[in-house]
């Protein structure tokens, strides 16, 4: 459903409460309040009704089905009308991501530094020395880590403003592979903060598991690049592009705003009682504000982000919906004794072996993504149901699995961001992307599970 003109003040205060929920999220880490999370919970609750009415017909039927549930589970438990208000409220922390992380984009944005990274681009593509493929790659994984689904938007328009010669179709799908590699690892994706916070680690605890995964899952994308090949694909060339008129302006206020970003948020998870999610949410919010002020450029700043909160609803209503019905969902479902049941099905089902567990995980996950069952429901689940310590694996383990389950599902769902962001760059069908990344997730999935399980059978995780 598309909202009417006179709806867009509606959708505009629907965005400040999102926010609003977020930054209460934020505050009840530091000042533990019960009245906080009452507050921040049933306002989760209010944005879910709200998203429901603008959501897809399969993500109400998925809404609906995990309300359903959790509701069956409340009432069989005899939970407190409390505890069920508060499940509402559960998700809020993958929320905060979703809505705080924008805003070091934005604040980018205003600052001028994608810009001064644009005309750095086409200054050496001009000087003929650049290879658009690898470049849109380590553009799209180096800068994806800070503005998650945004850089793939950004990186395509820094191809088409500034690369002579490219396939369009093969360099977006570039992208997108490019864009699953910051998921396998980095700390400001909403898949890495839910596992960190369902086991209970640190990112430090997976961080070397992780970027070690990430490092096969870059070379598994260079073997599987010369395979790319769309139907009628034809070569984009502007070499009548009049030169570019660069300011000059130097990438160095970029480089240092990115590494106190980073350095600052892995120093407060590791000097904080609060997990790398919240951190790095804090951090979003605070750090571009005052950076801002530092460079004189709060008005335009504030100005940037009071556009981007009028949009937030029904840019992140399915989120909206999804996440909250899923955090409600988990809450109840871990007051039960349904874990216990799922460990001896898996176990039954796997012959009691992990490997084959693992590869059923994460099968199980990919293939309920074909279906648009979002993989943070899949996710949530396991870890409210499934202790690691059942299987006889440590969590650490147990959170890389998921990690590898997620990225490899959104790899080749016809629902998930990066395929419908694709899809819409390229202007093709979901499906389309799928078919052509299909056999490569296929076997991201198959390896990465296998090396997983060889590092724990050498005792390495």
């Amino acid at each position: 459903m598309k909202p009417t003109f006179s709806s867009k003040s509606l959708m505009g205060w629907l965005g400040v409460l999102a926010y609003l929920a977020a930054i209460l999220y934020l505050i009840e880490h530091f000042i533990p309040s019960f009245w906080i999370s009452i507050t921040f919970s049933l306002i989760g609750a209010f944005l879910l009704i709200c998203a429901f009415f603008y959501i897809s017909t399969i993500s109400r039927i998925v809404v609906l089905s995990l309300i359903s549930v959790g509701s069956y589970c409340v009432y069989a438990e005899q939970l407190s009308v409390q505890t069920a208000v508060l499940g509402f409220g559960e998700n809020l922390n993958l929320l905060s991501l979703f809505l705080l992380i924008p805003l070091i984009g934005t604040f980018m944005s205003t600052a001028g530094y994608l810009s001064a990274l644009k005309e750095k681009v086409q200054e050496r593509e001009h000087k003929g020395s650049q290879h658009p493929y690898r470049l849109s790659y380590f553009l799209t994984a180096s800068i994806g880590i800070l503005l998650n689904y945004g850089s793939m938007a950004i990186v395509k328009r820094i191809a088409e403003e500034s690369f002579s010669a490219y396939k369009d179709k093969k360099l977006t799908l570039n992208v997108m592979r490019a864009f699953g590699f910051c998921m396998m690892w980095s700390p400001y994706f909403v898949n890495v903060g839910l596992v960190l916070v369902l086991f209970q680690l640190s990112w430090f605890d997976i961080g070397g598991y992780a970027v070690v995964l990430a490092v096969v899952y870059l070379i598994v994308s260079w073997i599987f690049f010369r395979f790319i090949s769309f139907k009628d694909e034809t070569l984009v060339q502007q070499n009548d592009r009049n030169p570019v008129t660069s300011q000059n302006r130097s990438l160095t206020p970029f480089y240092i705003f990115c590494a106190v970003l980073i350095t600052l948020s892995f120093l407060l998870d590791y000097l904080l009682h609060v997990n790398m999610l919240t951190v790095v949410s804090l951090v979003a919010l605070l750090l571009p504000f005052l950076w801002a002020v530092i460079n004189n450029l709060v008005k335009s700043y504030m100005q940037d982000v009071s556009e981007q909160v009028q949009h937030t609803f029904l840019r992140l209503k399915n989120e909206l919906a999804v996440f909250i019905s899923a955090g409600f969902f988990g809450m109840a479902l871990s007051q039960t004794s349904f874990g216990g049941y799922v460990s001896e099905i898996l176990f039954d089902a796997s012959m009691g072996s992990v490997y084959l567990l693992s590869l059923f995980i994460v099968g199980l996950t990919i293939l309920l993504a074909q279906i648009g069952i979002h993989p943070v429901i899949i996710i949530i689940g396991i870890g409210s149901s499934l202790t690691p310590s059942g299987f006889g694996v440590s969590p650490e383990f147990m959170a890389m699995l998921l990690l590898i389950a997620w990225t490899t599902s959104t790899q080749m769902s016809p629902f998930s961001g990066q395929v419908l962001m694709a899809s819409r760059l390229m202007d093709q069908r979901p499906i389309t992307v799928v078919r052509q990344n299909a056999v490569f997730a296929l076997v991201l999935a198959f390896f990465l599970t296998t090396i997983l399980y060889l590092a724990l059978k050498a005792g390495i995780i």
